[in-house]
């Protein structure tokens, strides 16, 4: 009896301490999309995340461009194919695995955006562009450590961020947004903890052309006033040219 109680207060123990053990955390852990700019208006995505516990052997993404084209994917121990599809009314990146991911797994999406920025109408009269994106989970999962990365075609630099979910507190530890330099390329960085289902993280600024650098306009100059000095030689250089005393 004594042996049947003491395991039985151990079950009861054990059952105390197991809802306070590690659990998997499913669904897409992580998610992170880069637009890159280009010239046309078009943006190359790159749309990096983590999944895990799928149920199914295909799950949906937000979708969140007007005119997407030119789908890949890759993802861990499995194979993977992407393409842009609707639930309902809702725009979405449909993923077909060839075999239902067990553990977590890493997947690469990419895809053209485009008409992704209109140029002649985001820009101003004073030369500033004015960008803005919004990301809306119209799914039914959950996203965890969402970032985006806009970056910038090269010679432009940025202007200003107007509006930002999360927004900016100034009471963080972490900013939601900070813009750096790679390369020619001026990247800028909107952070979210999670974006659940029917939330949305989203960033509006200003960039503009970078201004010139200023000593080739000084070396200009110095041409100018030299190849001037070089048409006067003759009246400078006249025979009959008398130097004054002065005083």
């Amino acid at each position: 009896m004594k042996t049947i109680a003491l395991a039985g207060l151990i079950l009861f123990q054990v059952m105390l301490i197991a809802p306070a053990w590690p659990q998997e955390t499913k669904g897409i852990t992580a998610y992170e999309e880069t637009f890159q700019v280009l010239p046309d208006g078009s943006a190359r995505v790159t749309t990096r995340l983590r999944v895990s516990g799928l149920d199914a052997e295909e799950a949906e993404l937000p979708l969140n461009v007007a005119k997407p084209e030119n789908f890949a994917a890759t993802a861990d121990d499995t194979k993977v194919a992407a393409s842009a599809g609707k639930t309902g009314d809702v725009k979405v990146v449909k993923l077909i695995f060839a075999s239902k991911p067990i553990k977590e797994t890493a997947i690469t999406v990419t895809y053209d955006a485009k008409d992704f920025f209109d140029w002649k109408k985001a820009g101003s009269a004073r030369g500033v562009y004015n960008l803005s994106y919004n990301f809306t989970n119209a799914t039914s999962r959950n996203i965890g450590k969402y970032t985006l990365k806009i970056l910038l075609p090269p010679e432009y630099v940025m202007n200003g961020v107007s509006s930002s979910t999360p927004r900016m507190t100034g009471e963080e530890v972490e900013p939601p947004y900070d813009f750096f330099t790679d390369g020619d390329h001026v990247v800028l960085t909107l952070r979210s903890k999670a974006v659940q289902p029917g939330k949305n993280a989203a960033i509006a600024f200003g960039f503009q052309k970078r201004r010139q650098n200023a000593k080739p306009a000084i070396a200009v100059g110095f041409l100018i006033a030299a190849l001037a000095l070089y048409l006067k030689r003759d009246s400078l250089t006249r025979a009959d040219f008398k130097r004054e005393a002065v005083g």
